[in-house]
């Protein structure tokens, strides 16, 4: 998918629908992987190149921001998980749970 979006990006240009729809194509499967953060920056960079091109309320542009907003919760769910995993791992002494 990297390589597609790089040959349609030399090809097409950044702009183009096509490269438009590789650049979310491939963001979506970074977020499928479980590494939200990669798919964000490439969600804004599409996601504003779609309101450029095409419109901020066409369809495609709708269907970016709301790509963007699930990616952006997931990476701070992810975040969240690391946080709270580096305090209980750095703190030994913290008793467990015997619910």
């Amino acid at each position: 998918m990297e390589t597609t979006l790089a040959q349609r990006e030399q090809v097409l240009g950044d702009r183009h629908p096509d490269t438009l729809t590789s650049r979310n194509n491939l963001a979506t499967a970074y977020e499928s992987a479980g590494n939200p953060e990669r798919a964000v920056p490439l969600l804004e960079t599409n996601l504003a190149l779609c309101e450029q091109v095409l419109g901020d309320t066409h369809p495609h542009a709708l269907a970016s921001r709301n790509n963007l907003a699930h990616a952006r919760r997931a990476a701070e769910a992810v975040q969240q998980r690391s946080t709270e995993t580096s305090t209980t791992e750095a703190d030994p002494q913290q008793p467990s749970r015997t619910d």
